[in-house]
């Protein structure tokens, strides 16, 4: 299964690893693979170990067994959405950001979506699996979109008063909603979802304005 050392949420590197953290990233593309083929529960350690081409008892001792590997995917990808991809480039204006960011989700869910799939589906039964989606939730998204609100206020584009944290906890969890639910889960139209975030956008920046 070469593609799952391919993957794009987690870009593992040389085809044949040779050192434990490529050995780590092998097994992490290829468990997502094999997760969202098979579902969780049905998928084996056995076959993740055989897509990454190493041996099985290299899960074992790097994650403690498959929900360690899940917990390390979840960990792996929250790390990577802090460094660089959980927000696009900034915006001159609150409506632009708004607009940007939920915009952005929409395109990163859809490229990262076995990710999200497999994830999300463990989450409903493992608390620990939930949990962890929320800690890297909090600390992506919402707090990467506070600090962008909190350099808008500082220009005067935002109300002093206005509660910064909990808007950009609103829009972290309706645009996990937009892009997981709708689009990956109940198939929205793209264009409706963009049109929905478009007013969503006005909606907000009209909230958070200066008040005359």
């Amino acid at each position: 299964m070469e593609e799952a050392r391919q993957h794009p949420a987690l870009r593992p590197g040389s085809r044949r690893p040779r050192d434990r953290e490529a050995t780590r990233r092998a097994l992490l593309a290829a468990a997502i693979e094999v997760f969202a083929e098979h579902g969780y529960d049905a998928a084996t350690t056995r076959a993740v170990a055989q897509a990454a081409g190493v041996n099985e008892q290299l899960i074992q001792r790097y994650f403690g067994g498959k929900a360690g590997l899940l917990l390390a995917i979840i960990e792996r990808f929250g790390e990577q959405e802090h460094k660089c991809c959980a927000l696009p480039p900034p915006c001159a204006g609150v409506e632009d950001e708004i607009r940007g960011f939920l915009e952005f989700q929409l395109e990163h869910v859809a490229a990262a979506g076995d990710v999200f799939k497999v994830a999300l589906d463990r989450s409903l039964c493992d608390p620990e699996v939930a949990g962890a989606i929320g800690r890297q939730l909090a600390q992506s998204r919402v707090a990467l979109l506070r600090q962008r609100l909190e350099a808008l206020r500082g220009r005067g584009l935002i109300e002093q008063g206005a509660d910064l944290e909990a808007a950009a906890t609103a829009l972290a969890s309706l645009s996990f909603g937009l892009a997981f639910v709708d689009q990956l889960v109940f198939g929205a139209d793209c264009a409706r979802l963009q049109r929905v975030a478009r007013h969503v956008a006005e909606i907000y920046a009209a909230g958070l304005a200066p008040r005359a």
